[in-house]
């Protein structure tokens, strides 16, 4: 009987060993297939962990969607007076933000609607701060309930306006662009002071004109880029009509369209397919996006609002790395999240502005809240319409989180840096960089033994080995990163100079 026990546990180890030993062999493919690969040139760019673009493996980690957080003054901006149910009275519905380097200025164009939306307006508001918004009486269109601070007016409906002050503008005249919901698609306009606007007749973005538009300078594609709404019926994945199309352009006068950009599939649930606009911004090596999903009420719940999750609009997060193939970040999670108490103003329903800003160590985003419900205006219910703040850590939109510890190996890297730089929070533990040579193995004086421990909480963490932290003899080497997490969060890494 003891022999047959010695047998059983021979053979366990045995298998043990075995199963070690496979293990061992896939991770030496691997490395084997890693380092067959041609070095990606990093130079001093900061990457994320948005995707797996850097990363070679993991172990005993996973990525996190982080939301930003609410500032507690919202709604930083709300118009007077109150309006009232069926009243001409405006409230803020859609906008942009911009922060004018040369004028030291936030600068915001919001659109006010009446509350049947059937005459709406673009507004002006400034800032120094981006908290305390000052509404200019500019006497640019006469309202009559005042509102000093209405500088455009195509004297119908919706307007859904973005905004932008050009940084290679040509003609001074031309200086601010805008596009805007017209009757007959989306126009344009221009104007040499962000106030006084002359639309271009017969000149459309695009022939559907529904939603918040959004349009940049893209300094990568060296174009004009402009997203707009898209209502097009899909077979294949029933309910997702409302989609998001991509226009460019060399002058902002002739555009040319690929086609949608994002649509829902048949991984999104049937009640959260429609996608109302996508609001986006260039960031680092990639770019990211804002997509205001509309959770649509059920056949039996009717339209009594009584849901806590339906007839309303959130905010999920998208990216892309070419700015014309875009993907779902964070699994489809919530990035800005509707209020959970009845009556905040950003209860029921979220669009983010364009486009969020970077304000020293945090990613800040405007974005239009309402505290009624997406149909309540055919039920003349209060809508409502102000704006919020949020913020993010900077470069914080997607971190690795250890499952207690755990490692993440980067591909093979050439960079041009003299140091290494790590957004981390290590608050309650540690974050230690190995760096590997050509062979896979650690390098000589980089190795874990070496590795000074990064702990608190920095956007800019400097790595250190044995307390030096000069890799300069390490550019134009190829190399890849091994970092050993533990109880942390990991948002990013660039070789600085």
């Amino acid at each position: 009987m003891r022999s047959l026990t010695k047998d059983i546990s021979t053979l366990r180890w045995c298998r043990r060993c075995a199963l070690r030993l496979v293990l061992l062999l896939i991770a030496c493919v691997t490395c084997e297939a890693t380092w067959a690969e041609a070095p990606i040139d990093i130079g001093t760019r900061k990457q994320l962990f948005v995707d797996d673009y850097v990363i070679a493996t993991t172990d005993n980690v996973h990525r996190v969607l982080n939301q930003p957080i609410k500032h507690a003054a919202n709604p930083v901006i709300q118009l007077e007076p109150p309006q009232k149910v069926g009243g001409e009275e405006l409230v803020i519905v859609s906008g942009g933000v911009i922060f004018d380097k040369q004028e030291e200025l936030f600068k915001m164009w919001y659109e006010a609607a009446n509350y049947a939306w059937t005459h709406n307006y673009v507004g002006y508001a400034t800032s120094k701060n981006g908290l305390h918004w000052d509404l200019p009486d500019l006497g640019v269109i006469d309202h009559p309930l005042g509102y000093g601070t209405l500088v455009f007016d195509r004297g119908a409906g919706e307007m859904a306006p973005g905004v932008f002050k050009d940084p290679v503008a040509k003609d001074p005249q031309r200086l601010y662009k805008m596009i805007y919901n017209s009757d007959s698609g989306v126009g344009i306009a221009f104007s040499p002071d962000g106030i006084h606007w002359t639309p271009v007749k017969d000149i459309r973005v695009h022939p559907v004109s529904d939603s918040p538009n959004s349009v940049l300078w893209d300094p990568r594609l060296k174009k004009y880029v402009a997203h707009t709404r898209y209502n097009e019926s899909d077979l294949e994945v029933p309910n997702s009509n409302r989609q998001v199309r991509h226009s460019e352009s060399d002058d902002f006068l002739n555009w040319t369209s690929p086609g949608v950009i994002m649509k829902a599939d048949e991984k999104d649930p049937i009640e959260s397919r429609q996608f109302y606009n996508m609001e986006w911004m260039p960031y680092g090596d990639v770019y990211f996006g804002f997509i205001s999903v509309y959770h649509v009420l059920r056949s039996d719940e009717g339209r009594s609002g009584n849901s806590p999750s339906y007839d309303k609009l959130d905010v999920q997060l998208t990216f892309s790395r070419d700015g014309r193939t875009w993907r779902r970040a964070g699994d489809r999670q919530v990035f800005i999240p509707n209020s959970p108490n009845p009556g905040d103003f950003d209860w029921a329903m979220i669009y983010c502005f364009q486009h969020p800003i970077v304000v020293g160590d945090e990613i800040w985003f405007y974005y239009a809240g309402f505290s009624g419900l997406h149909w309540a205006t055919r039920r003349q219910e209060w809508q409502g319409g102000a704006v919020g703040l949020a913020r993010l850590r900077l470069d914080g939109f997607i971190s690795i989180d250890p499952g207690g510890r755990g490692t993440v190996t980067t591909k093979p890297l050439k960079m041009s840096g003299d140091r290494l730089v790590v957004n981390a929070n290590a608050t309650h533990s540690s974050v230690q960089v190995e760096i590997l040579g050509a062979d896979g193995e650690p390098m000589e004086g980089y190795g874990i033994d070496q590795a000074d421990p990064i702990t608190g909480d920095s956007v800019r963490h400097v790595a250190t080995w044995n307390g030096k932290s000069d890799v300069s003899a390490l550019q134009g080497h190829p190399i890849a990163l091994r970092f050993h997490l533990d109880r942390c969060k990991l948002f990013s890494f660039a070789f600085g100079e």
